[in-house]
């Protein structure tokens, strides 16, 4: 979902993958603090839903560039005169 792509093809989740497989408990190693892991996956979690979010945010709560007069007294509620000066 970040940046439009699959979420398998992103590097946050290749690098977490890859860190429940170097450190998962086996026979031959030890792992490292299984909580640990849970709590680096539970961040990268945390950082793409706020990103997602800011992304919304921004697109709907940012400046979209200067507006015409016409539009502008369109949303307070007047309409500009027809011709220069008022005149009409």
């Amino acid at each position: 979902h970040a940046a439009g792509r699959h979420y398998r093809d992103s590097p946050a989740y290749r690098h977490v993958l890859a860190a429940f497989r170097a450190h998962r408990v086996t026979s031959e190693k030890l792992c490292r603090a299984q909580q640990e892991l849970h709590f680096q996956a539970a961040t990268y979690l945390c950082l793409l839903r706020s990103v997602r979010e800011h992304e919304a945010l921004h697109r709907e709560y940012h400046g979209k560039g200067e507006r015409s007069p016409e539009e502008v007294a369109g949303l307070v509620g007047f309409r500009l005169p027809q011709q220069p000066g008022g005149k009409g």
